[in-house]
């Protein structure tokens, strides 16, 4: 099979011939295996385990990887994921990346998110950042020391290891208030509005934090970081100021017209906007950042448009979170080997690793939930929720094994922390906020922070 795969590939030519059936039958069987793998776990992770349907699609990339049934399967595994179809594969989840991307900077309410009362949120925000980027930044080398000849640059490693400490991930944490009824609470209201602030924060610092990594390759082949990084910064303020004041006006513009002309988004509207979101993600990735950085901005610049962020997540979002999300974490968990954690030492370094994960971010949060006068109970519950990780880590996460600053073990555990964080608080915020749960549904995001319990 795999020899016939082979040679498949090497003489695909023709969209219809027999090559391309046959690497189109191969990654046909991928696909059935993926999103079968993915309904199963999700089901058994909601029926057994009181997860979220969320926690399950993210486990279920582990499920297929190295770590599980490639483990116990590995000549039918490594047949199924054949080497052959990995640029056809990566190709398929970075594509949904830019989409899920693009999706994710539509979710900043801004206005919903920070209502009126917003000094409790900054506070929560800011502290709940800053406290574990800079332990995880400090706690780095005692990590990397550990890792075999040849290690990655130390200065790459402190960031990103920094940046997987603090990182807070908005969309499953939204997914998982409304799953469980509690969207309409202020405990909600406060940790999405913190998360998103984190989030826009985090993506904003993890483009520099790529383009200093990038730098430092480049000083090795003889070219000085300042002359590689200013121009790279230079161009992405310029395109952010284009997009803000040129493109966003415009498009806003357009979208408007053709949603009131046809009353709705129709096929033609969407087309274009697929072209205006893969144009961005190819300037910022020309411009030495992520192409999903280029889908996150368009987001961002049009999330304000309730009515078409409405129009997308009917007509568009489900085949994103359905087919292109699971792709994606099945693309994770074949790069998530637990095997290659070397023993008990690498057990107890992944524990510690979650430990100082959770520390940080839980104490951060709650001091400053505590300082805002929030209830102990609620300022635990805050604390819980923003440990809650899960995609906007593991896009991280890959992003720096791309760079090649974190060595596989490392990204390993890393990866073990965001799943452990986020199944860990679905049960603990559901027990914290069992009084304050209704009926699962669309309740929309209060557009100002309720009272705290036992103001006056």
């Amino acid at each position: 099979m795999n020899l016939l795969l082979a040679d498949a590939t090497a003489h695909a030519g023709s969209a219809v011939g027999a090559g391309a059936e046959e690497i189109v039958l191969h990654l046909l069987y991928q696909l059935l295996a993926i999103l079968v793998v993915t309904r199963v776990v999700t089901w058994v992770s909601r029926r057994f385990f009181a997860q979220t349907d969320v926690s399950g699609e993210i486990l279920a990339g582990i499920v297929l990887g190295p770590s599980l049934l490639s483990a116990l399967f590995p000549g039918f595994m490594a047949e199924l994921f054949h080497p052959s179809t990995r640029t056809i594969f990566v190709g398929l989840a970075q594509v949904g990346l830019v989409l899920l991307m693009f999706q994710i900077g539509l979710e900043f309410e801004f206005k919903s998110h920070l209502g009126k009362d917003r000094k409790p949120i900054f506070v929560i925000s800011v502290v709940g950042l800053f406290l574990p980027f800079l332990c995880g930044y400090l706690a780095a080398p005692y990590f990397w020391h550990q890792f075999a000849e040849p290690r990655p640059s130390l200065f790459g490693f402190r960031l990103f290891f920094a940046v997987a400490m603090s990182i807070t991930a908005i969309p499953i944490l939204g997914r998982i208030f409304m799953e469980l009824g509690l969207s309409h609470t202020r405990t909600a209201a406060l940790t999405i509005g913190a998360a998103a602030i984190d989030d826009v924060a985090g993506w904003l610092v993890l483009g520099v934090i790529s383009v200093l990594v990038k730098a430092e390759t480049s000083h090795v082949a003889g070219v000085a970081p300042w002359r590689w990084v200013l121009p790279r910064l230079v161009g992405l303020a310029i395109y952010a100021a284009v997009v803000f004041l040129l493109v966003r006006p415009n498009l806003k513009r357009a979208i408007a017209q053709n949603l009131q002309k046809n009353d709705g988004l129709r096929v033609p509207a969407i087309a274009w906007m697929l072209i205006v979101l893969f144009a961005s993600a190819a300037i910022t990735s020309n411009l030495g950042i992520f192409a999903i950085i280029g889908g996150f901005v368009i987001g961002v610049a049009l999330h304000d448009d309730r009515r078409f962020v409405n129009e997308w997540k009917l007509r568009v979002s489900p085949l994103v979170w359905t087919f292109f999300l699971p792709i994606f974490f099945a693309y994770t968990g074949l790069r998530t080997e637990i095997g290659s954690l070397h023993g008990w030492n690498g057990v107890v370094t992944c524990a510690l690793v979650c430990g100082i994960a959770f520390a940080t971010k839980f104490g951060g949060a709650y001091v400053a939930a505590r300082l805002m006068g929030e209830t102990n109970r609620s300022a635990a519950t805050i604390g819980v929720c923003m440990n809650t990780r899960a995609l906007m880590e593991l896009i991280a996460l890959n992003i720096g094994y791309d760079l090649g600053v974190l060595p596989k073990p490392m990204f390993t555990m890393l990866v073990i922390m965001a799943i452990v964080r986020t199944f860990i608080a679905t049960p603990i915020i559901r027990v914290l906020m069992n009084r304050e749960r209704r009926e699962v549904g669309h309740i929309p995001m209060p557009s100002a922070l309720p009272e705290p319990v036992g103001a006056k």
